[in-house]
């Protein structure tokens, strides 16, 4: 047919802006035609939109991964809530120095000592659960206490467990001139005068008078089968036994190394780990004494979080404790203050807590010790 269709030069645009639509005529009804440079134009324009869109989620990934990799917003607390120089603290900076490269941020040890480990760790048990306050959970406020103090505003498991870090061996001795050659020789004399051989501890119901009352249980005795004479530290309940005050004392391994073995003034009877110490070969554990019920009666430190803190900060945290299972800077001055290195996953962590809980509140209730 006959087709025609106008081509005045100056109807177009200037700029090289896109023809106007143009009118066709033939004969017939009215139409339009779209030339193929405006085509054109618009594949252009949708191809440059999907690019927008393309790179604004990119964008979008990538503020995602940087959030992600902002933990640590800010310096990380680690509270332990005892004194400079004991064995949570010296752990808690232990821990801090070897994990220093794995954080942008630095990490601090903030000690809150008190009642017993009971006022740092219920400052914790408070913090806001962003990852930034972690705690040192010990023996004593996190195990002890849950178990025989119900009065308290926090629980065994009312953490986030990062992992244990170590264990602190508690070794049962006598005075090198003690008629007790044997943990058995000193059962029996204590089961034969009962209420008249004395024991030290380092506090009321720390983990050495738990321990000597594990085996007053053991002899059929409730807690006044012995006496228990409370000191300071266990370096004052050492000097106690060397001085002849008091019978026996089931202290912690560190404070006897200048003391037990060829030359000391104290003789081992046994030690609570359930393998013989390849530093004292000669000492046997408790159940190769005959009281397994002591065996890991004993101390140690592990890492608690706050619970409900991002999960991204619990990761980042374990990949730092698995790291230090190998770090020199980590195991050495763990093994010079006496403890076992020990890591162990979150989940390995809550299965022994929980074992020692049990013990502990079992022995509490054997014993009436447990306060509502």
């Amino acid at each position: 047919s006959d087709l025609t269709w106008t081509t005045d030069a100056s109807a177009r645009p200037l700029d090289c802006a896109p023809p106007p639509r143009r009118i066709c005529i033939f004969y017939g009804p009215l139409i339009e035609y779209e030339p193929p440079y405006h085509s054109h134009i618009r594949r252009t324009a949708m191809l440059h939109r999907f690019t927008r869109i393309l790179t604004l989620s990119l964008l979008a990934l990538c503020f995602a991964g940087t959030a992600f990799a902002e933990y640590p917003k800010g310096p990380i607390s680690i509270i332990c809530p005892f004194g400079a120089g004991g064995a949570g603290d010296l752990a808690a900076r232990i821990l801090a120095n070897a994990v220093k490269n794995d954080f942008a941020k630095p990490v601090v040890v903030v000690n809150k000592p008190g009642a017993a480990g009971v006022l740092g760790t219920t400052v914790a048990f408070r913090s806001k659960p962003d990852g930034q306050t972690l705690l040192i959970g010990r023996v004593a406020n996190a195990a002890i206490i849950p178990a025989l103090n119900k009065t308290i505003q926090y629980k065994w498991d009312s953490f986030v467990f990062l992992g244990l870090l170590d264990l602190n061996p508690l070794v049962v001795v006598v005075h090198k001139d003690s008629p007790y050659k044997t943990l058995q020789d000193l059962a029996d004399a204590i089961k034969a005068n009962p209420g008249k051989l004395a024991f030290c501890t380092a506090g009321a119901l720390n983990i050495q008078e738990i321990a000597s009352y594990t085996l007053l249980h053991a002899v059929g005795l409730g807690k006044d089968g012995a006496v228990s004479v409370p000191f300071q530290s266990d370096a004052a309940g050492k000097n106690a036994i060397l001085g002849k005050h008091v019978d026996f004392g089931t202290i912690n391994l560190a404070a006897t190394f200048d003391q037990i073995g060829e030359g000391g003034s104290l003789r081992a009877l046994a030690v609570t780990t359930d393998k013989r110490l390849p530093r004292y070969p000669d000492i046997p554990t408790a159940r190769e004494a005959g009281f397994p019920q002591l065996e890991n009666i004993l101390g140690w430190n592990a890492l608690y979080g706050v619970k409900g803190m991002p999960q991204e900060a619990v990761d980042a945290w374990v990949r730092a404790l698995q790291g230090v299972k190998t770090n020199k800077e980590w195991i050495e001055p763990t093994e010079n203050m006496g403890a076992i290195p020990d890591i162990l996953s979150p989940a390995e962590t809550e299965a022994f807590v929980r074992d020692q809980v049990n013990k502990f509140e079992q022995l509490g209730q054997a014993l009436d010790l447990i306060i509502q």
